[in-house]
Parts: structure tokens; sequence; C-alpha cells
């Protein structure tokens, strides 16, 4: 994507251009290369090297080497997601079976859990961010990973 023709056009509105900024600089600092559409449903393995954005369906393993995975509500995450960092605002897991059974969230460096967010899953961290609204049946592993420390 050209920046320029942005730039050109969102001078003439201060809003637009503000918000693709915002846009831009989201994009680059969750390293934002793939995203799943709120119609998509995904069955299957994708290893990547940038960070992906749900908003459909993903059931099966992901596997981001860099970047942000966000499961945004409204998505359904099932399966193995390991990332440097993740965020979840939609539902992971299936609450009909075992949490070890249904999803396993790995971040190397921070995962992020939203108000609206439903995990029934074993999710492994360095650090977490969980708040009161979150429905969390899971079992929670804090590591070291990404740390430097064995």
């Amino acid at each position: 994507m050209n920046p320029a023709p942005l730039s050109a056009h969102a001078s003439a509105h201060p809003d637009a251009e503000q918000a693709v900024s915002t846009l831009r600089l989201s994009i680059e600092e969750h390293a934002i290369g793939m995203v799943i559409p709120p119609t998509a449903v995904f069955d299957g393995n994708l290893k990547l090297d940038c960070g992906v954005v749900i908003y459909g369906k993903f059931r099966g393993t992901l596997e981001c080497a860099k970047g942000t995975v966000i499961i945004a509500p409204g998505a359904h995450f099932s399966g193995r997601l390991s990332a440097e960092r993740i965020a979840v605002a939609g539902k992971v897991g299936d609450p009909a079976k075992a949490a070890k059974d249904s999803a396993l969230l790995i971040a190397s460096e921070d995962l992020q859990i939203g108000d609206g967010a439903d995990i029934h899953a074993v999710i492994r961290a360095p650090l977490f961010n969980i708040p009161m609204g979150a429905k969390l049946n899971s079992s929670v592993i804090k590591s070291m990973l990404g740390t430097g420390a064995g």
C-alpha cells in the first residue's frame, strides 16, 4: 500500500488522516499480516511470520513467529495458538470439553484478555492481563517464556 495517496486524500479530512495514521500504527505495531474475516471458517494449520486478526472461526494450529494474534469480539478459536503476543476479546475453546482438550494459547511475551472474552483453554504466558468481566475456565500457567530465563 502506498501511503502517499492516503495522506494526500486524508489531509482534506483531519479525522480521516488521524484514523489512517492510527490504523497504520496498529498494523505495524502488532505486525499484522493476515485477517480471517467474520464469515470465514478456517480448519487447518498455519505457520506465519506475522500477526493475525481473527474475526471469524479458526480451528486448528496457528503459529506466528512474530507479532500479535487478536481474537476479536464475535470470533471463535479452538486448537493450538502460539505467538509473541495474544489478545482475546472473543471466544476460545469448547466448554463441552476439558480445557486441556479444547484449546492451548502460548504467548512468549504477553497475553491480554478483554472484558467480553470467554476462554475455556490452557493458557501460558509470562504476563497476563485479566479484567473482572472476562469468563475464564482455564488452566493458567505463568511461564518464563521470552524472558531469557530457563
